[in-house]
């Protein structure tokens, strides 16, 4: 298959990969994303240049000053919001009309708390699977719009800044896709499939990556390639 006709790679466990297809997959501007069967990211690899990002200067002008930095943190927050409201909808219809005036953080977190499983442990593995995915799909969509991916504003002076900055804004996205994951039925001869020895299985694995593909459509219309006019428009000119 030719690497032009892919847009991004996730590794996952003990698989081989020669240093000659990572150096492809860098030619074509294709992220990889490594991680373990606990879904414990281990790495995450993308194109090397010498040039500045197209958008380098219109990105530092959210750092310029304490302003700049509240405008963004404040669209963050309230579009972080937006996606959780729309998320408990679609989880429960009894929260059609009810969540009008908006959600705040703490209260979002506790209806989290009832709705998911008991087991911490086998929560955060699956919510943090979906979130390496969704780590991907924001990485390449940066690369693909020429935006430096570590120029953050939320998590400033991180390795993949901006990235993270979306995935924040993205996160109820893994919860609801965690929790349709474990309440689902169909194709489970029993609850213990989903796991082996504290690690995801194959069964579970294919499940949710298939779950997280139909669910690509919707994502790349949020981190659409001209999201950072909608920064600059919303945050800066206001």
């Amino acid at each position: 298959m030719s690497a032009r006709l892919l847009s991004r790679v996730v590794i996952i466990g003990n698989v081989r990969l020669d240093a000659g297809s990572i150096t492809l997959f860098a030619e074509h501007d294709i992220p990889v994303v490594f991680m373990d069967r606990r879904a414990e990211e281990v790495a995450v690899t993308i194109p090397y240049n010498h040039r500045l990002a197209s958008h380098y200067e219109a990105q530092k002008v959210f750092l310029e000053n304490k302003e700049n930095i509240l405008c963004y943190e404040k669209w963050a927050n309230t579009k972080r919001m937006v996606i959780q409201v729309g998320v408990l909808k679609r989880l429960d219809r009894q929260f059609e009309g009810r969540l009008i005036h908006g959600l705040g953080e703490g209260n979002y977190k506790e209806i989290i708390s009832r709705l998911k499983p008991g087991d911490e442990n086998k929560w955060q593995m699956v919510t943090g699977f979906i979130s390496n995915l969704l780590r991907g799909v924001i990485i390449e969509r940066l690369l693909k719009a020429d935006l430096d991916p570590h120029t953050g504003v939320i998590h400033r002076r991180h390795n993949f800044g901006l990235a993270l900055d979306i995935c924040y804004v993205l996160g109820a996205e893994s919860d609801m896709q965690g929790l349709q994951f474990l309440q689902s039925k169909a194709g489970w001869p029993q609850k213990a499939g989903r796991f082996q020895d504290g690690q995801l299985s194959d069964l579970s694995v294919r499940n949710m990556v298939h779950r997280f593909e139909n669910r690509l459509i919707v994502l790349y219309n949020r981190v659409c390639d001209k999201f950072m006019g909608k920064f600059t428009s919303e945050c800066i000119e206001d």
